[in-house]
């Protein structure tokens, strides 16, 4: 697999093609010079049992381990670049690999996750490798624990790399990615406040985290454009700029540091978000050094009024009855299981909306990207958990949850 051999400030890959997979465990599948070329060739996402869907009964479902291995060749201008793995899920627990290396676990079977693998990358060929065990009874290796939500009575069992699959390369003072486990970043957030919706006015909130991994203290700067879903700009924010009412000033970081750079515009004439009307916005986020453009980030978002109170639920300023539907959150279809195309998520979400549904409440897992962004579009609100079963834990298992919270909430606030 040979990625595009131009890089610019931010190129981000598909990284789903020409993945080898082997159901059973077998030594030695991490080192990079094991023959894997009677392995078979899949695409993920792809759940290595998803032949089961609708044939069994979810509590039969087939479980065990299974290996996937890629090779890929990083674009030659990519020397001294930041790299970056990034997984929208796995089902249940991985150990992951790097030409040998290991490089880092994910146990809960839900969680978007990611791995910094720019200082074990090579000239030429590179090696993945990915030992994933779905089984029904997987324990956390520090703690024993089993994970609460992995539960035969609501939660079907998809195994392997069954969501997409990404991979980053950006400059050495960049923008972070919202994926808290490993990397600890929470990316680039937006979001409204200030809502007149009368007048259709909002004041948009942009922050940015920015990394400077360089050796010297880099003073940055961020523009920020808002495009509607036409393409057409609505507004820009940023150095000698007079199209937004805004300007946001240099902000310095020293090397191996955070910081988080923040500004708001108010805009009118605003499309918002609602229930059927899935009006979207992207904000894209550049990132400058010396007036050059090093990173670029576009944030798909839509702008929402929500209220609480006095015993009513409100959107947008008018109340609304909630009503829907709770939702398996694998989402599942015959002979896919929850592989399915973007277009198929739309298809089904969007049934929701014309059975007359507002909400749609997700069962006691958080959902896949793919339908987040689904419901974003169809207009459908969501009811997100992030891991649980039928009752509170305690200990360790209630950490598990929070931690998945947090790290369900940071991959998918932008989300309307």
């Amino acid at each position: 697999f040979l990625l595009a051999a131009n890089v610019t400030a931010r190129t981000t890959y598909n990284f789903n093609s020409d993945w080898r997979l082997f159901v059973g465990n077998v030594k030695e599948a991490e080192n990079p010079a094991f023959d894997d070329s009677a392995w078979k060739t899949v695409t993920t996402p792809n759940a290595w049992n998803e032949d089961d869907a609708f044939k069994k009964d979810i509590v039969d479902l087939s479980t065990g381990i299974v290996w996937y291995r890629k090779h890929f060749k990083l674009p030659a201008n990519s020397a001294n670049k930041k790299v970056f793995l990034e997984f929208e899920g796995i089902r249940m627990a991985g150990e992951f690999y790097l030409n040998g290396k290991f490089i880092g676990r994910h146990e809960n079977g839900i969680n978007a996750f990611g791995f910094d693998i720019s200082s074990d990358l090579r000239d030429g060929d590179n090696v993945v490798a990915v030992r994933i065990d779905n089984s029904w009874d997987y324990k956390e290796k520090s703690s024993g624990d089993k994970f609460q939500w992995n539960d035969r009575n609501f939660n079907a069992n998809y195994g392997g790399i069954n969501k997409n699959v990404w991979l980053h390369i950006s400059d050495r003072v960049y923008q972070t990615l919202p994926l808290y486990t490993n990397l600890g970043t929470t990316g680039v957030y937006v979001y409204a406040t200030d809502f007149n919706i009368r007048k259709r006015m909002a004041k948009i909130n942009i922050e940015s985290e920015i990394k400077n991994e360089t050796n010297s203290t880099k003073s940055v700067s961020l523009v920020v454009e808002i495009r509607d879903l036409n393409g057409k700009k609505v507004a820009k924010v940023g150095i000698n700029n007079s199209f937004g009412d805004l300007v946001v000033q240099d902000t310095s970081i020293a090397p191996n540091q955070t910081a988080k750079i923040k500004t708001a515009l108010l805009l009118d004439k605003l499309n918002f978000w609602s229930w059927g009307y899935g009006y979207l916005y992207d904000v894209i986020t550049t990132l400058k050094i010396d007036g050059k453009e090093v990173d670029t980030v576009k944030t798909r978002t839509g702008f929402r009024k929500t209220e609480f109170g006095n015993g009513l639920f409100k959107l947008n300023d008018r109340t609304l009855q909630v009503k829907g539907y709770g939702q398996r959150t694998t989402n599942e279809w015959a002979a896919l299981g929850n592989t399915a195309p973007a277009w198929l998520s739309d298809f089904s979400n969007k049934l929701m909306v014309e059975s007359n549904a507002n909400l749609v409440r997700w069962m006691h897992t958080t959902p896949a990207k793919q339908d987040v962004e689904s419901c974003d579009r169809v207009g459908l609100l969501q009811a997100m958990p992030a891991g649980d079963a039928e009752k509170d834990v305690e200990g360790r298992r209630w950490v598990q949850r929070t931690e998945v919270m947090r790290d369900a909430v940071i991959y998918n606030r932008n989300n309307p």
